[in-house]
């Protein structure tokens, strides 16, 4: 864990949930991600353009980019591998690998609950967003961010702690990582869901649906956090 805490320091943007806007300003100042992002929305507003345009992001790559010393046509160069094309031993393990991660039941039982909380919030929160209170609309807000980012950051975590073609520890300290965002994630969803269902008693029995599939995927997560 102190080697985790170690490279948290180093790069934070690799072990967060990316939701600035509920980052803790002790983690902002240190955060590459957060000012490059900051970056091209100032240059963005500078030039009254949307930041998510593309020539402003490119601008911006550029820039950084030449302060590492690379072209920003090396960098945009990929080489492009074809696994099925290949016998070799290694090449077999990562095919075999990322099978094993498609097919795990974590990222199963995520992707479950990604489509349960996903229309639950198409019917009770997206239609009458603007007219929740405040408070019940942090709570909306937290279930919706993290309902899509518990497949993805599972997916990472397994592709780490099971990686057989990593040399070092550092692909298993992402892991734990991974799956601290996903604790996380399952915390401040199950939070969030129970204030939801004291507001919307009616809709008890998907509420409860969701907190049981929420908290077998923080015992499972944290099974697999303590096997280490």
């Amino acid at each position: 864990m102190d080697k985790n805490a170690e490279f948290e320091r180093e790069s934070p943007y690799n072990f967060c949930d990316r939701w600035c806007e509920r980052c803790v300003f002790e983690k902002k100042i240190r955060c590459r991600v957060y000012h490059d992002e900051l970056e091209q929305r100032m240059i963005a507003i500078a030039h009254g353009k949307d930041e998510r345009d593309p020539e402003i992001a490119k601008a911006v790559m550029k820039r950084q980019l030449e302060e590492a010393g690379e072209a920003l046509e090396e960098f945009t160069e990929e080489d492009e591998i074809d696994l099925d094309a290949s016998d070799e031993p290694e090449f077999v393990k990562i095919k075999d690998h990322i099978e094993f991660v498609k097919h795990h039941p974590l990222p199963v039982a995520a992707e479950e609950y990604r489509k349960r909380a996903k229309r639950f919030l198409e019917e009770v929160f997206y239609p009458h967003r603007e007219k929740q209170n405040r408070e019940l609309l942090y709570d909306f807000d937290t279930v919706d961010w993290y309902h899509t980012l518990l497949v993805v950051k599972l997916q990472r975590g397994l592709a780490g702690f099971h990686e057989p073609s990593c040399e070092g520890d550092f692909a298993l300290y992402d892991a734990i990582g991974q799956f601290e965002i996903c604790n996380k994630a399952c915390r401040e969803s199950i939070n969030a869901l129970r204030k939801i269902l004291a507001r919307f008693p009616e809709r008890g029995g998907e509420i409860s649906e969701l907190l049981a599939l929420l908290h077998h995927l923080y015992d499972q997560i944290q099974a697999l956090k303590e096997s280490v």
